[in-house]
């Protein structure tokens, strides 16, 4: 039988989950971003506890903090357990009538994802037209060194951020093409800056090639990208090289609606880096 200390500390354990699960209550209907103090007097409590609270689901993925206003929205840990939208359903409502054009243009599979910390994670999809079609799925986490949707996201980031995300990932062998250097993989990053758009020559499936495509939020970083990706039979090396300007063309419009700057009005830390050498990499 437990003892009374066991007892308290299981009810300590429910009662701080009940006030937890009150502060994502807070964000349900249009309340996309909220304060510490809006969501204190929401939930009545004080609101150190809330910025307790706040900061443990925002460690855990379930919230994410805007650095310029510590503003709150549902994290991309939401998409991950339900596939439905979060805090990014301005992004997703945005892009979509852009995806949809898109596919329709291109015939290939659309995807919108953005980045969540170490992870890339797929928030919408628009199927292609044809009968053979790339499958996806919203919530999944794509492969950070092997997907063109990565890859775009992978190339604006700073370059503590892009070590991070790949210490963090196995660069696993999934096909003969992938690239499990890390070395490698930030030699391309240039490459994809100068022409603004990446690629994936079957790096993360046998016969499926895909093109991906930066997308900058009203601040300039770029926080999520979309891609196509299609069948090699299709997309070919000329396919591919024709398609790139026009899904780097669909990501500036969406980047536009977002409210992002012009890059040449962007400041100089935002710029896309010059290429570096990468001999201290692995």
């Amino acid at each position: 039988m437990p003892g009374p200390t066991r007892i308290k500390s299981d009810a300590n354990s429910v009662f701080a989950l009940r006030r937890g699960l009150s502060v994502l209550d807070a964000f349900s209907g249009n309340r996309t971003d909220l304060g510490v103090n809006e969501i204190a007097r929401m939930v009545g409590m004080h609101k150190s506890t809330v910025s307790r609270l706040c900061s443990t689901l925002e460690s855990a993925g379930y919230l994410q903090r805007d650095p310029a206003t510590n503003r709150f929205s549902l994290g991309a840990r939401i998409f991950q357990l339900t596939g439905s939208p979060n805090g990014a359903l301005d992004l997703r409502e945005i892009a979509r009538p852009e995806l949809l054009e898109l596919v329709e243009r291109c015939r290939e599979t659309a995807t919108l994802a953005i980045r969540d910390r170490r992870d890339i994670t797929t928030i919408d999809v628009v199927d292609g037209l044809d009968f053979v079609r790339m499958q996806a799925r919203v919530g999944t986490r794509t492969q950070v060194h092997a997907s063109a949707v990565a890859k775009a996201i992978l190339a604006y980031i700073s370059e503590a951020e892009l070590h991070e995300m790949l210490d963090a990932w196995p660069m696993g062998h999934l096909t003969p093409n992938t690239i499990t250097s890390k070395r490698e993989l930030v030699k391309q990053l240039p490459e994809i800056r100068a022409r603004g758009y990446s690629i994936d020559i079957e790096e993360m499936e046998v016969g499926l090639r895909c093109v991906g495509a930066p997308i900058r939020d009203h601040t300039g970083n770029v926080t999520a990208a979309i891609s196509i990706s299609g069948p090699r039979h299709r997309m070919t090396e000329e396919a591919i090289a024709a398609l790139g300007p026009v899904v780097r063309a669909t990501a500036d419009r969406i980047s536009a609606r977002l409210g992002a700057p012009r890059v040449e009005d962007l400041p100089l830390e935002q710029l896309p880096r010059p290429a570096r050498g990468a001999a201290d990499q692995r």
